[in-house]
């Protein structure tokens, strides 16, 4: 099993992603595969995945891939958990640690991902405790994306859920479960 890579609205979530690490968009990245096709159902269907060098855990409805990108003292360090089904529904959680530099704003967000094809909705921009978060959904003809970002002591975490529009009751029954699956892993 090759690791989660991205797909069509997801490339263009990636697309924010990709606004906050310029040094690994002008250069290779370094990639580190931690684990692939990782089976850890908690009995539910349900995965937990535990990003190894990321500082987050969630609940995933498949086996996921676990990996790093960047890394280097200088570079952004970005940790994701994903995978794709059958299907082809694809779930991902990315922490992103930026090295010196200030993320792009969340109020951003929405305004970056619409295009003539996409379309963006249900757009919610709310604090709890110290976190800033946002939630979206963006659609086009094919495709449904999730969308609920965390922003918490300068560290951004994004969670997507990408469906073709076959699967969006399912996915929609489903995606509450997955962001309210979210936590921090404890210091040790």
């Amino acid at each position: 099993m090759k690791p989660f890579s991205p797909y069509p609205l997801l490339q263009t979530a990636l697309i924010v992603i990709a606004m906050v690490l310029p040094a690994i968009a002008a250069a290779e990245p370094k990639q580190e595969i931690h684990r692939v096709g990782v089976r850890a159902d908690d009995g539910s269907g349900w995965h937990l995945a535990v990003s190894t060098k990321g500082s987050f855990s969630a609940l995933l409805p498949l086996p996921f891939n676990d990996f790093t990108i960047g890394g280097g003292a200088t570079e952004e360090t970005t940790h994701v958990v994903g995978g794709k089904s059958t299907e082809g529904i694809k779930f991902a959680v990315t922490e992103i640690a930026p090295r010196g530099k200030t993320l792009p704003d969340l109020a951003s967000v929405p305004k970056s991902l619409a295009t003539a094809a996409n379309t963006v909705s249900d757009v919610s921009h709310t604090r709890k405790g110290d976190a800033d978060i946002l939630t979206l959904t963006v659609s086009n003809a094919t495709t449904i994306l999730y969308m609920r970002c965390i922003e918490l002591g300068g560290v951004r975490y994004i969670m997507t859920i990408e469906s073709p529009n076959a699967y969006r009751e399912f996915v929609a029954a489903n995606k509450d479960k997955f962001f309210d699956s979210f936590k921090l892993k404890a210091k040790s």
